[in-house]
Formats: structure tokens, sequence, C-alpha cells
């Protein structure tokens, strides 16, 4: 007779009766994930760091003490189908300032951090992604206490990444205190030279202007995919989430932001010209966009135009939309994929590593798989594959079922 019943759990087995993860722990990529991190980690620092356990040796992890509730103010501003979206990625995707603005293709932040943890990258060593988007790796770097470098030729994205960032460091106190009337915003949101006029505005008033203007960002966006509500209306609730989310970080006595890591936007620089030295980042975290799959120009024309920006001329600049026809989009790819993958070797150190996130939407690429392409290229610039861990894709099966992550170390 079988007595299954008496063989132990496999996270027992692997985490030596130790461990409790998270309940959004159930992908196997994700327990694989918390395998490498348990494993990399000091003792000492497992609790302060972890990004999949709920706790260890029955003391709770300092990701669950700090990001396990959802303020109600929040969730009534939200329709029930974002609420279940959030709950269900409470420890995954909608902590800390990474729910403001959700952006589509985004990397899960709780991913984010475990691969943090994976590489072994400490307190005050310095990480780059060239391709930043909404600036998720740089803010989960400076809640651990790390530098960063953010990269993005979308002046949108590079908005979105100061202002996460910066709202992890606004004084609670004027926050509360300075007059932030809707009615009073949106006008002001409204008028000409709005960036130019925050630009002046007092360092700290103008955090939360920054904040407040991208609360009208994503309202404007919001607005034009549905039609019981306006622009102004959306701004209403969209801004009081956001005053909330914030609130709810600042005041929370697991969240100290005098232990932030900086984060640097670095201007005049993209994923082809990084201008950084030589042999100076302690580890690149990245995702190539997802051109094939999503036009992040067309997605975010709102915003860029909002803030008199040319979509047509940064559309010929941005990786895998250079090109007219399929070909010319694919050999362009090719090409600027291998210059980043030259430039990320020259800036990181030795012995450090790259990770790239990556999926191939084989109908647009004509079958080629694009990470075996960064594979060889990676090679070629003396960087080995030494894991690839494969990921499914939520939300976008119908263009990728699936990516990889891809970690290279330079030799």
């Amino acid at each position: 007779m079988s007595e299954f019943y008496k063989i132990p759990s496999v996270i027992n087995e692997l985490f030596d009766n130790k461990v409790e993860l998270l309940p959004s722990v159930t992908e196997l990529f994700e327990l694989e994930l918390a395998y490498l991190e348990y494993k990399s980690l000091d003792e000492k620092e497992y609790l302060q760091r972890t990004a999949y356990a709920k706790s260890y040796k029955n003391k709770e992890s300092l990701h669950f003490l700090r990001y396990s509730e959802i303020p109600e103010e929040v969730s009534k501003n939200r329709t029930s189908t974002a609420n279940s979206y959030f709950k269900n990625g409470l420890f995954s995707t909608g902590y800390a300032t990474h729910s403001l603005f959700p952006y589509r293709g985004k990397f899960h932040p709780q991913l984010i951090k475990g691969l943090i943890n994976i590489l072994g990258i400490q307190k005050g060593e310095t990480i780059l992604d060239p391709m930043a988007g909404s600036g998720t790796t740089n803010i989960e770097a400076s809640l651990l206490g790390i530098n960063s470098y953010a990269i993005d030729i979308s002046p949108f994205c590079q908005m979105m990444t100061k202002t996460k960032y910066d709202a992890l460091k606004i004084d609670l106190d004027l926050l509360n205190n300075v007059e932030l009337n809707t009615d009073k915003l949106f006008k002001y949101f409204g008028q000409k030279n709005t960036l130019q006029k925050i630009e002046k505005i007092e360092i700290g008033k103008k955090e939360i202007y920054e904040l407040s203007l991208l609360a009208y960002l994503d309202a404007l966006g919001y607005s034009k995919r549905v039609v019981r509500s306006n622009h102004e209306q959306l701004f209403k609730k969209v801004f009081n989430r956001y005053l909330e989310t914030v609130k709810s970080l600042l005041t929370n006595k697991y969240f100290n932001n005098k232990e932030l890591g900086k984060v640097e936007i670095l201007q005049n620089s993209d994923a082809l010209h990084i201008k950084l030295p030589d042999n100076s980042i302690d580890g690149i975290i990245t995702s190539p966009p997802y051109s094939f799959a999503i036009d992040y120009v067309e997605n975010d024309k709102d915003q860029l135009e909002y803030l008199g920006y040319d979509t047509i001329k940064l559309k010929q600049n941005l990786i895998g939309l250079k090109g007219k026809t399929k070909s010319d989009k694919l050999e362009n790819y090719f090409s600027d994929m291998d210059k980043f993958i030259t430039e990320a070797s020259r800036v990181l150190k030795q012995n450090k590593f790259l990770v790239v996130i990556i999926g191939s939407n084989t109908n647009q690429t004509g079958g080629i798989r694009l990470e075996q392409n960064i594979t060889n290229s990676a090679k070629n610039n003396k960087m080995n594959l030494v894991k690839s861990i494969l990921k499914p894709i939520k939300g976008m099966r119908n263009t990728m079922k699936e990516e990889y992550i891809l970690i290279f170390e330079k030799e």
C-alpha cells in the first residue's frame, strides 16, 4: 500500500522546513527563484531582503510586514476587477510606488527584488537598467538601499521613473498640509507650459506636483478607454488613490525613506550609447522593449504629446520599431541588440552579471528566437550564459506565451 502521505512536501524539502513562502508564490519559476534566493542570501539578511518568503524560522519577513495591507482609501477608488488584480499581486506587483501608473509590459517588482538578491548586489553598490521603462528595477534597488542608473529613450518613461522614486522621499508633514484641490489642479495641468512651471516650484512641493501630474496623465489615458467617466472625473479618483498609496507607505512603521538607494536618470544616453565609465557597474537587469508585441510609443501617445514630444520621431529611434518592413525591423533589432550587449559588457565589472528578460513573438519574427540571438551576442562579448529560467507570461498570451530570464556572467 502506498504511503505517499508520509513523503515531506517539496517546499519543506527545498527550504529545510524553515521557510513559509508568500501565498502569491504559485508558479514554478517563482519557486525556482525563491530557492535560488534562499541559497544566495546570508541567514542574517534573509528576513530583511527576501522577496518570496512570508517567514523564516517563524519570524515574519520585512517584505510581508511592509506590504501585507491595502489601504481602504486605495481600494475604494478602484473597480472590483482592479481590486482583485492588485489583491492577488499584493506582494508581487502592487506594493510601494509600483502601482502608480500601471505600465503595460512592466516587470514584476518581486521578480526584480529576487534577482537582485540572487546576484548578490549589496547596499551602496550600483546597478543599471538601460531600458528602464517605468523604473521597476530602479525602485526595487532603491528600496534595498542600492544605487542605480536608469536609461530610457522615452521622456515619459523617464518622468515615471523619477516621479515614482521621488514619491518615496516626499515629506509626509508637507504632503498632509499642502493644499491639493483637484479642481484647481486639473485646471492647472490643462494650461500651457505646465512642466516649466513645475520646475520652478520649491523642492518638496515640486515632488508633490509631479506626483499629481502623473495622476493627471494616468487619468488621461484611462479616459480614452472608458465611456462612463471623463478625464476630470477620473483624475479625482486616480489622484486620491495616488495620495493614499504614497501616504500609506510613508506612514508604514516598517518603511524608512532615509535608507533609500539613489536613483539617477542618465540624460542624453540610450541603451546603445551608455555614458558611464568602463567596468563601473555592479549589475545590469533589463528587458528589451517588446516592440514586436507592443508599440510603446503608440501606447503612450497621449502622454508623450501632452509632454510636447513628436511621437513619429521617437518611433524612429526605438529599438524594435526602426524600419518599414518586417525584415528591416528584424535586421535593425538584431543590430541594435548587439550594440546594447557590447555596451553592457563594457560598463559591467568583471565577474558581475547581466540579466536580460526577453520573449519571442515568433509569429512576428518569422520563427526567429530573440533569446538565442542575445545569447550569441553575449558570448561574442565575453559574457557567458550561466542560468536560464523559463517564465510564462500572463496578459500577453495572444502575442507571447513565455519569456526567458537569461543571466550572463562577464569573464
